[in-house]
């Protein structure tokens, strides 16, 4: 998947990138978009996110 087919997750906290059909890039973001969780580190998992911290 290209660049230009990404975007990044709708988790405000979140650095990885999805598909632009997708919004979220796991469930652990969803749920934390939907409780409205501010701040804090992202709890997905993935390497995008490790690497900022």
């Amino acid at each position: 998947m290209s660049d230009e087919e990404q975007k990044s997750c709708d988790h405000d906290g979140c650095g990885c990138r999805v598909a632009l059909n997708q919004a979220f890039c796991s469930v652990s973001c969803q749920m934390a978009s939907e409780s409205q969780m501010v701040g804090g580190v992202c709890e997905c998992g993935h390497a995008a996110c490790q690497q900022r911290q």
